[in-house]
């Protein structure tokens, strides 16, 4: 065997990292070395030595890294400002830059590349490549005047979402109809506060708060049309493509109840079955399927989530691509053995 696998994380991270890390060590392998690290190791100058000629590198999320320096305790800003993903650039510039001197002289593979990996954090960027290369994503709105904004909603009765453009796991929504305004930000005395926590998002009302309008949109923001979604059973869902290259690896039906804002399972959301997706025309699916791939080719990365959701009139949207997207329960579908097994076949040029 002359080729590694190093998988780098954090051991915090048990929704992904930690349940790829307990599949190895049920693997055994006679084509490829495993070795697992962490980022704490990285900062000590303590990476295992290689002593294989080609090393593939699979990066996990750097739980904390993020926790202790973007969106660390006490921290009053607005989440999901550029100021995030401006310190999350350099910290993948780093490490491409210490894996590149640690592992001098070896030929190195990136599941998803250091200097492409926090691209899908910047919401609008990943909509503008997906769009200029056929992708449909939903229609984004460009001005910042309050007045604009409840014209479309109040007049022309158009559903936005109005959406923090460097963020994650559903956190930093508003939505806007008439008569319907939600946050899951708090809003307190002329000022928007970001909850300190994962799961404490929750939608709040605020309907017909000008002043809370007029605040957000003086933020790192994105302001797009929402989709009207395909629903059952009073149910909104979207669709989570695991794309492994150019393989769809699993799909995750996430549903949540009618007159939620969002399908995020860290926003009450569920998962479903497969079966779930017997509901669609085949062809609606072939072409899911077909959108979640290419967005992976244009982003220019080789594995993540893409979230899909399919309107009223069986249209297929991109609304996400997610770099690390977090690992279904091994009882409803064991991604890692599939990821692993989709490294031990491929042929690493």
């Amino acid at each position: 065997m002359d080729t590694t696998v190093l998988v780098l994380g954090d051991d915090s991270d048990w929704e992904s990292y930690q349940r790829f890390c307990v599949q190895l060590q049920k693997h055994s392998s006679k084509k490829l070395k495993w070795v697992i690290a962490t980022y704490d190791l990285l900062e000590k100058n303590e990476l295992p030595i290689i002593e294989t000629g080609t090393l593939i590198i699979f990066l996990f999320f750097p739980f904390e890294y993020w926790n202790k320096n973007i969106e660390e305790e006490g921290y009053n800003g607005v989440y999901g400002n550029v100021d995030f993903y401006n310190k999350f650039r350099v910290f993948w510039s780093e490490i491409h830059r210490i894996l590149r001197k640690a592992y001098r002289g070896k030929k190195l593979h990136f599941i998803n590349h250091p200097l492409k990996i926090a691209v899908d954090r910047d919401k609008e960027l990943t909509k503008t490549i997906l769009s200029e290369n056929g992708v449909k994503v939903p229609i984004s709105y460009y001005t910042r005047d309050y007045r604009d904004i409840l014209k479309l909603v109040n007049q022309e009765n158009k559903k936005l979402f109005l959406k923090v453009r460097y963020c994650s796991m559903g956190k930093g929504i508003t939505y806007l109809e008439k008569g319907n305004w939600k946050t899951n930000f708090r809003y307190k005395e002329g000022r928007i506060i970001s909850p300190h926590s994962e799961y404490g998002w929750t939608f709040r009302d605020i309907t017909d708060n000008a002043k809370f309008l007029k605040e957000i949109l003086m933020k790192d923001i994105i302001i797009e049309k929402a989709i009207d979604i395909y629903s059952f059973d009073d149910s909104i869902f979207d669709l989570r493509f695991y794309v492994f290259f150019d393989k769809v690896l699993y799909i995750l039906a996430r549903i949540n109840e009618k007159g939620a804002i969002t399908t995020n399972i860290s926003q009450g959301g569920k998962g479903k079955s497969a079966h779930f997706l017997k509901k669609f025309p085949k062809n609606v699916i072939d072409m899911a399927v077909k959108n979640a791939i290419k967005t992976i080719e244009v982003m220019d990365v080789n594995f993540g989530g893409v979230d899909v959701v399919i309107s009223k009139d069986l249209n297929v949207y991109v609304i996400e691509l997610n770099t690390f997207p977090g690992f279904p329960k091994v009882s409803r579908f064991n991604l890692s053995k599939r990821i692993i097994r989709q490294i031990e076949d491929k042929k690493w040029d």
